[in-house]
């Protein structure tokens, strides 16, 4: 099942509504999770960027016995066409990571505020993207407060005529050649902006 979603942005002056909209699909696989959040995300405020997060879960994103625990896909859809880089996404993802421990894991911070690390190597460019990386992102896990790392793939795609760039990251614990692999990577494949 596809869903589209249409992203409004109404600003208000002299009590008139004026009305910027950028429109994408993002496919929602049958009994994959959602979730929705505007920029700045309340657990990492210092990430720069306005714009939207909208993450898909696998269905097993959330069982420790399952094949697909943790493993989720999400989009940045961010307004303009900001310096994205490896540099760029070390820092952004590090804020990321130790923000949402810390948003789900108040009563329990870890010594070290600087816990998560992100390593990222460009790789050769997938269809649509203008880089694409792969790496490792090794944090700590807030369902069960132990330390564990995931696997990433990371997507840059640049729209100029809705002046968006879209970020599709990909995230699992499993190896890349795992099947939840090829799954997260229909949910990349089909994403469009028209």
């Amino acid at each position: 099942m596809k869903q589209t979603f249409v992203a409004l942005c109404f600003l208000f002056f002299a009590g008139k509504g004026i009305c910027q909209q950028a429109a994408y699909t993002l496919p929602l696989p049958a009994k994959w999770g959602v979730e929705k959040i505007a920029f700045p995300i309340q657990f990492a405020p210092s990430i720069p960027y306005k714009g939207i997060e909208e993450i898909r879960f696998t269905p097993g994103w959330g069982d420790n016995k399952s094949a697909e625990y943790w493993s989720y896909t999400f989009l940045w859809f961010i307004e303009g066409a900001p310096v994205i880089n490896q540099d760029t996404l070390k820092n952004c993802l590090t804020q990321y990571y130790n923000g949402l421990y810390l948003s789900n894991q108040k009563a329990n911070p870890p010594a070290d505020k600087n816990f998560s690390q992100i390593q990222l190597k460009k790789i050769d460019t997938a269809k649509d993207d203008l880089e694409t990386y792969e790496g490792k992102i090794t944090t700590l896990n807030f369902l069960n407060r132990l330390p564990f790392s995931l696997n990433a793939r990371i997507h840059i795609r640049k729209y100029s005529a809705g002046n968006h760039t879209a970020v599709l990251l990909e995230i699992s614990p499993q190896d890349f050649k795992h099947a939840v692999w090829e799954a997260m990577d229909g949910v990349v494949d089909e994403f469009r902006v028209p």
